[in-house]
């Protein structure tokens, strides 16, 4: 059986003019996580919620021994010791990808439509005759059964890979 990668991500709130601290803090952490045997990827998100300026860690393990290796380490346990006392409240377990920049609506939108264009534009050349005897909500139904799994499956794939463009993906700060 293959070892799956695993990822913790918590959450913590800055105290007040504490911000470059935990800021630095979660880059420690980061930096060591990455000196243990397994450790794949580290990614940090800072965001400001109602004023307060939290801070996201993930950190992925090459499998579950990894990170159970990590999480019961000396190191770990002190670095979690120092990052309580620049917290506030509790530390909360993080989806992924909370915080994380994401790709605008309207470039969505965009990619959406280009790579759904071409498809549709076929479909009404090439079947303009028969879809118009057709019923409006029949032929909506038929044409999008057709056009919506071409867009998700080709277009949206084949734009996203001319433009180089991966939404929600995160980047390291």
């Amino acid at each position: 059986m293959t070892a799956l990668p695993v990822t913790v991500a918590a959450t913590r709130q800055a105290r007040p003019a504490h911000e470059d601290d935990l800021h630095r803090w979660a880059t420690t952490l980061s930096a060591t996580a990455a000196t243990f045997h397994g450790h794949v990827d580290s990614k940090i998100w800072l965001r400001r919620d109602k004023g307060a300026f939290l801070v996201t860690v993930a950190l992925t393990f090459a499998s579950a021994a990894a990170a159970s290796a990590w999480e019961s380490s000396p190191a770990r346990t002190d670095l979690l010791a120092l990052g309580d006392e620049l917290t506030d409240g509790a530390i909360v377990a993080a989806p992924l990808g909370v915080g994380g920049p994401q790709q605008a609506r309207w470039k969505t939108a965009l990619v959406v439509w280009a790579g759904l264009l071409p498809f549709a534009l076929l479909l009404n050349v090439a079947a303009e005759s028969p879809l118009a005897a057709i019923p409006v909500l029949p032929r909506t139904v038929l044409t999008t059964a057709v056009l919506v799994p071409l867009a998700v499956y080709l277009g949206i794939p084949a734009v996203q890979r001319l433009i180089g463009s991966r939404p929600g993906r995160a980047s390291r700060r």
